[in-house]
């Protein structure tokens, strides 16, 4: 455990101590911090639910929270998870210049899926041409393994131009060329495609209340009614949702997107692009 990660634990811990969390408890989860689950991984956050003496979640998120979040109750607290685990662009990254490449393919969690490398990698010997093609062939292989719908070149502009060229032509609208650190681009436009995906739920949202079709509710009781009977196809929650807010005589934020996951509903924190009674919404099935 890095030195940051032992000071955030340290209080994490005493907030869980303090919220009635039991040592034995706390200790599950120290151990589970302890284990690195994603060695020479790029740096980002990690979400963990544990009861019963045994860590029950453990998912590596794609992006770093810029604080923590830590709760003890009856129910797991899953929003925090949502928000920060919004799912990336599956995409490839092909590092490259005129000695060799690296190919890395990268899962809408962030994770890793394969990793492959082309060329000798010694200053005294350059990539030749068959190995070009070797590198534009691993690289649509792993595109199309993950139905990727980006392809980052990263290197020098000389070796990204002759690997661009080498690709075939169906391919290259998915390229992007950066001269850095892939690792933000891709970030960048994972964001801007979530943002999307949002801002489509709205505007479903938004038709279906102005239809009166029945299939855009809104309010604690309708949405909890709804999700009981598995008749929501995306749960619509501000975000975020306000927690003293009570469903079941339970918190509402832990209540209503444990339904919506068990019911396997999608859930979207929408924020204020859509005025929302007690902060929950809900689009139905057809």
């Amino acid at each position: 455990m890095s030195d940051h990660v032992d000071l955030r634990w340290r209080a994490i811990r005493d907030q869980l101590e303090g919220a009635g969390a039991d040592l034995s408890l706390l200790a599950v989860v120290g151990s589970a911090l302890a284990e690195d689950p994603s060695p020479g991984a790029p740096r980002a956050g990690r979400g963990l639910v544990a009861a019963e003496g045994r860590v029950l979640v453990d998912c590596r998120l794609p992006v770093p929270p810029s604080g923590y979040t830590a709760r003890f109750g009856g129910l797991p607290y899953l929003l925090p998870l949502l928000d920060l685990s919004e799912p990336l662009l599956p995409h490839v990254v092909v590092r490259v210049d005129a000695h060799g490449a690296e190919l890395r393919g990268v899962d809408p969690s962030g994770r890793a899926v394969a990793v492959a490398s082309v060329g000798a990698r010694r200053p005294d010997r350059r990539l030749a041409a068959e190995e070009l093609a070797d590198v534009a062939q691993e690289a649509t292989a792993l595109v199309d393994r993950l139905d990727a719908p980006l392809l980052v070149l990263a290197g020098p502009l000389a070796a990204r131009r002759s690997l661009r060229v080498a690709l075939p032509g169906r391919y290259r609208h998915l390229v992007v060329e950066v001269e850095g650190a892939p690792e933000r681009a891709v970030l960048h436009l994972a964001g801007r495609a979530n943002q999307d995906a949002r801002r489509a739920v709205v505007q479903r949202f938004r038709d279906e209340s102005a239809r009166l079709t029945g299939r855009a509710v809104h309010g604690l009781e309708a949405v909890r009614a709804a999700l009981e009977e598995g008749a929501v196809d995306t749960l619509l929650l501000t975000d975020p949702l306000v927690g003293s807010r009570e469903v079941d005589g339970g918190r509402a934020d832990e209540v209503l997107p444990l339904l919506a996951t068990a019911g396997g509903a999608d859930i979207a924190l929408v924020g204020n692009a859509v005025r929302l009674h007690e902060d929950a919404g809900a689009l139905l099935l057809p």
